[in-house]
């Protein structure tokens, strides 16, 4: 078996301190996207509104505005073992409120801001403890294999884990499993080393430096990115999918309302062919990636995106003809046209997850090739705030245009925005790497 594993991976693979934060991660980050992806579908069961399925998701954002500065602060100055174990028992302790009160929309609220203001401060802690438990060699491999199940647990969490099991057991069964997860998180946790402590402890003196530091870090993060358009643009697909991504997730429990004319916890007829779709793309990359450049990958991504999403918005008014075909010789709801139209939107949405993989990965790429090891962090953290701030409008207007609307003229309104994207990013795709000119 260990032949399999390259030599490069095994020291890794067999350091015991990183194979428990690594599995506290998968754990704690599937358990985090699952617990955002069920309060969506359950928001949507309980108010059959689009807002509130936007303003849920939008608590699940907020935090990292408002508090992702305080919380690197807070780390830098803290034992990470105890920040690591106290964050995951904290978001296990959140789940049992839903077990005592699910139906409740206060509830509901707070939990969704208390898991994702928690994890603000497991997030840097994990990141931060990896350099004093894994050599220095084996840094690259570590970080590669954390931003890889980063990724994944979105994927597994969000798409996969929670629409399936609040469709086929309920939501009781996953915040019990869910509470679960976050708890082995950190038990795990608890058998790290301990972080030596702080040369600075934390001081209004301290803080204050911090945040000057961290606005020097931006100012200088921003200067590199207009001097290099190329990966610029390589953020701007970035954040451009994960907040379609984000818009959709708080729209698809009001799509299967409104196009299939079924009950928001079927939302896996959706969401699990969109998973399926990510998983087809990225093994599609690795076969014609190569081939067709990274350019023209992210450029078909862009358009095909387009397509998905106007094929989504044809979705309700399609329905809403076939239901009055239905109506017309006494069948309920689209009638014999049912099968036909799940079909299709399960393909859509599994064209979409495709497209995503051919954005979303070739720019990862592009940006972990191109940026200099001394900009990396900061391009990093744009990114992060871009995600967060790309996020936000969206988040505010989907919702009640979506119920005053319906859901086709935000999908229309995103094919436009994708549209505009791959035209302005055109030119620059066609650009050669920055460190192949110079070398």
């Amino acid at each position: 078996m260990n032949e399999a594993i390259p030599a490069a991976d095994r020291g890794v693979l067999r350091n015991r301190a990183f194979l428990a934060i690594w599995s506290a991660q998968i754990l704690s980050q599937v358990a985090a996207n699952a617990v955002t992806s069920a309060l969506i579908i359950l928001v949507a069961e309980i108010t059959h509104s689009n807002t509130s399925s936007s303003l849920l998701i939008l608590l699940a954002v907020l935090p990292a505005v408002l508090f992702g500065i305080a919380g690197g602060v807070i780390v830098d100055r803290a034992d990470k073992r105890l920040v690591l174990m106290i964050t995951n028992a904290l978001r296990a302790a959140a789940i049992v409120p839903l077990l005592l009160f699910g139906t409740s929309l206060t509830v509901v609220y707070t939990v969704s801001f208390l898991v994702a203001a928690v994890t603000i401060f497991f997030v840097p802690a994990e990141s931060a403890m990896i350099p004093g438990i894994v050599r220095k060699r084996d840094l690259l491999v570590a970080n590669s294999l954390f931003t890889f199940t980063f990724n994944g647990a979105f994927l597994v969490g969000f798409i996969i884990l929670a629409p399936v099991v609040v469709s086929l057991y309920g939501y009781e069964i996953l915040w019990t499993v869910i509470a679960m997860m976050f708890a082995i998180a950190s038990l795990l946790c608890s058998t790290l080393p301990p972080s030596p402590p702080p040369t600075d402890k934390l001081s209004p003196r301290v803080a204050e430096m911090a945040v000057a530091q961290t606005r020097q870090g931006m100012a200088e993060a921003f200067r590199y990115l207009r001097s290099t358009p190329l990966v610029t643009w390589a953020l701007v697909y970035i954040a451009l999918t994960y907040t379609l991504v984000a818009v959709a997730g708080a729209l698809a429990p009001g799509f299967v309302r409104e196009g299939l004319k079924v009950g928001e916890r079927n939302v896996v007829i959706l969401v699990a062919p969109a998973g399926i779709g990510v998983i087809f793309g990225l093994a599609l990359l690795n076969i014609i990636g190569p081939r067709i450049g990274r350019s023209r990958t992210i450029g078909a991504g862009l358009i095909v995106t387009l397509t998905a999403l106007l094929g989504l918005a044809a979705a309700r008014p399609f329905a809403e003809i076939s239901q009055r075909l239905s109506e017309r010789v006494g069948a309920a709801g689209l009638g014999e046209a049912f099968p036909f139209f799940v079909a299709t939107v399960a393909g859509t949405a599994f064209v979409f997850g495709i497209a995503y993989s051919f954005v979303t990965v070739p720019s990862m790429t592009l940006l972990q090739e191109e940026l200099r090891d001394d900009i990396r962090g900061r391009v990093f953290g744009v990114l992060n705030m871009l995600i967060s701030v790309f996020s936000l409008l969206p988040l505010v207007l989907v919702g009640p245009i979506a119920d005053v609307w319906g859901v086709a003229p935000v999908f229309v309104v995103a094919a436009v925005i994708v549209g505009g994207v791959w035209v302005g990013g055109r030119s620059t795709r066609g650009a050669r790497p920055t460190k192949l000119v110079t070398e």
